[in-house]
């Protein structure tokens, strides 16, 4: 079982309107994890990390109903709750991975941020750039991606898309949003048809 998963499915039922988008965040950001293992090769706590991010990276929705700043308060609702089974570290990762999930790469003014070493800023970025692309697999909230699968290749990430349907719009926000993604593995990212 997933470690923390008990008081993320808490925050859920509490916060998210939206379970079954969030729930396939975290299954496509657990798929791009996987096949980015060569590159990334970060193990299970890290996988847990992520997973837990994606389930929760949208529940700021509920402080901000416009949409604006809600990765913020994500962060914000992940950070003052409290866990029983995640010590502070994991839970002040898990809350700087979900408020990158949109908007702004993390930048000098972000004081949380910063307070990370640069190790755990690393890991931050590789979790918070694979949820990025994640959540933008289902830009339109459809399920319409599938699965998605990456290959590693020395100046590449290659995504590959199984969907139901045209994904015209979430095509476009993947290319949006696979910055972060994109300065952390050091590589382009591109689809193959």
């Amino acid at each position: 079982m997933t470690k923390g998963l008990t008081d993320a499915e808490a925050l859920l039922k509490r916060y998210e309107q939206e379970p079954i988008h969030v729930r396939h965040v975290a299954k496509l950001a657990g798929q791009l994890f996987a096949s980015l293992h060569s590159w990334h090769q970060r193990d299970d706590t890290a996988a847990n990390h992520l997973h837990l991010a994606a389930l929760l990276h949208d529940i700021g929705w509920s402080q901000s109903p416009d949409g604006s700043g809600h990765h913020k308060q994500s962060a914000r609702i992940i950070l003052a709750h409290t866990w029983q089974e995640l010590p502070p570290a994991d839970v002040s990762l898990i809350a700087q991975i979900a408020r990158y999930h949109r908007k702004s790469l993390p930048c000098e003014k972000h004081k949380a941020y910063h307070a990370l070493d640069a190790g755990p800023q690393q890991l931050v970025c590789e979790l918070g750039g694979i949820l990025r692309v994640a959540d933008a697999l289902d830009r339109t909230h459809t399920q319409r991606v599938q699965t998605v699968t990456a290959t590693v290749k020395p100046n590449v990430i290659e995504l590959s898309i199984r969907s139901l349907g045209p994904w015209i719009e979430e095509r476009r926000m993947v290319l949006k949003k696979c910055d972060l993604l994109e300065i952390a593995s050091q590589r382009k990212v591109r689809f193959v048809d």
